[in-house]
């Protein structure tokens, strides 16, 4: 089951993201990078709280049995910030059931003509395999290495 994440549920979330994060996107960055994302979750909890209460970022969870095992994020409407799925459930199709739902909320906004994500290295084949194509080449910023991707609505 895919539903909105809410306060309740946001620790649970960042620590699926933070252990998810550190296994498999991290192995390519500098400590500069680690530290910039590791920052982003464990000093911005309030932020990102006060975010998905203004709408500025909206946050869905995949729920199994009662546990989070997946979760996207929005930000800016259509900026898909993050999508990650707990390593035991990688290749079952949840983060493509996870993209999906948010595809759908934003086929409903009559403003969104395309939705963008700034790729991990680790992660351009699924974001490939969603429809997505690189929009430049391999870029870095605060130590965060991304490919910019673009797909349409």
């Amino acid at each position: 089951m895919i539903k909105k994440i809410d306060d309740k549920d946001l620790r649970k979330a960042l620590e699926l993201v933070n252990n998810v994060f550190s296994e498999f996107v991290a192995v390519d960055y500098a400590q500069e990078g680690k530290n910039t994302f590791e920052n982003y979750l464990k000093n911005k909890y309030d932020e990102v709280s006060l975010d998905l209460e203004s709408g500025h970022k909206k946050m869905w969870a995949y729920y199994q049995n009662g546990e989070i095992i997946g979760v996207i994020s929005t930000r800016n409407i259509s900026h898909i910030s993050l999508m990650f799925v707990d390593k035991k459930h990688h290749k079952k199709g949840i983060a493509r059931q996870m993209f999906h739902a948010v595809h759908e909320e934003l086929r409903n906004n009559e403003a969104v003509r395309q939705i963008t994500v700034n790729s991990s290295p680790y992660a351009v084949r699924v974001y490939e395999h969603l429809g997505f194509v690189k929009m430049g080449e391999q870029q870095e910023k605060d130590g965060i290495i991304f490919i910019p991707m673009i797909r349409p609505v």
